[in-house]
């Protein structure tokens, strides 16, 4: 009897230490944290990778193309990224597969200034638009305003890099791209009135703004887990949703200098953004996007959904 108890003793230490040494997840954020992630330090501050056996670790690019090169060199196990930047880094050869999404609908579209005369969007014909990631940019807005009859010919897109606000508010353009929860309210907080127009409303299919995508091979040698970090999330999503005030105090806790009026409210717009359930399966959504994309030679091939996305080791109904 001592010796069966002595033997379970030894398994039970040697469990415990596996568990222990397991590798962290690395999660690469698809930019610099923000409200948009405020499920991400949820799960972590409340326990619920842990409650699933995982760990994690988060990493901040330096640029938001880097995400999905770091999960295809396996630098990161999880990176998040737009599921167009996804769809373009699969046709340029990159081995990944997306495995859930953070916010399940777009955020952007073209913002201007009421102040300018603009009303509507007819009204940016002949003006400038201001732009920063190309080739992207140019043909989302050349869809919008082909959608509203502006012939593309006669607008000017320029590139402005990343100081999209700044040329805006200083007239050195008329429109700029811009995010629906960010840019658009911090025109608001800077006393001036926006309008915006979200780029599903102008014949750009819609997207999942923000998925998770890895390497094959990360679902193939720890597929379990990968379902416990997908039940996390949902978890931790579900979480927010439901105790927001709280949730955002949880963030804030981590990045006391973003806790201004402006990541306030731009949690609010994007609190019922969030995909519930971590779901990002839509069959309508790959297929309509792939095709926008490569119509507008985006991509350059064409891939079966299932060879895109796997809904394989997303948390089953009523698990998060």
């Amino acid at each position: 009897m001592r010796l069966i108890c002595r033997l379970l003793g030894g398994i039970l230490v040697l469990a415990v230490s596996c568990h222990v040494m397991a590798a962290p997840i690395r999660v690469s954020l698809d930019f610099f944290a923000n409200p948009n992630h405020v499920p991400l330090y949820v799960a972590l501050e409340k326990g619920f990778f842990e409650d699933e056996g995982v760990s994690i670790d988060i990493f901040v690019p330096a640029n938001p193309s880097d995400p999905v090169k770091l999960a295809a060199a396996r630098a990161v196990e999880i990176a998040l990224t737009p599921q167009i930047n996804y769809l373009i880094a699969r046709s340029e050869g990159l081995p990944l597969i997306a495995i859930g999404a953070l916010i399940d609908r777009p955020l952007g579209g073209l913002v201007a200034l009421r102040d300018e005369g603009v009303g509507i969007l007819d009204d940016l014909a002949g003006k400038r638009i201001g732009y920063a990631l190309e080739p992207l940019e140019p043909i989302l807005w050349e869809t919008v305003l082909q959608c509203a009859g502006i012939d593309a010919a006669d607008v000017n897109l320029i590139n402005v890099g990343f100081n999209t606000i700044t040329a805006l508010l200083a007239g050195h353009v008329d429109a700029v791209g811009a995010f629906c929860n960010y840019e658009v309210l911090q025109l608001e907080e800077l006393g001036v009135e926006p309008i915006f127009f979200p780029q599903e409303d102008f014949c750009v299919p819609t997207t999942y703004e923000i998925i998770l995508v890895t390497h094959p091979n990360f679902l193939k040698d720890r597929t379990t887990e990968a379902e416990g970090f997908l039940r996390a999330l949902a978890r931790a999503i579900e979480w927010t949703t439901d105790y927001p005030a709280d949730a955002l105090g949880i963030f804030f806790g981590r990045f006391p200098e973003l806790d201004d009026p402006l990541n306030r409210r731009s949690f609010d717009v994007t609190v019922p953004l969030f995909a519930r359930g971590a779901f990002h399966a839509d069959e309508t959504v790959w297929a309509e996007m792939q095709q926008f994309l490569l119509a507008n030679e985006l991509m350059t091939k064409a891939f079966e959904l299932d060879e895109l996305y796997t809904d394989g080791v997303l948390p089953q109904m009523g698990e998060e």
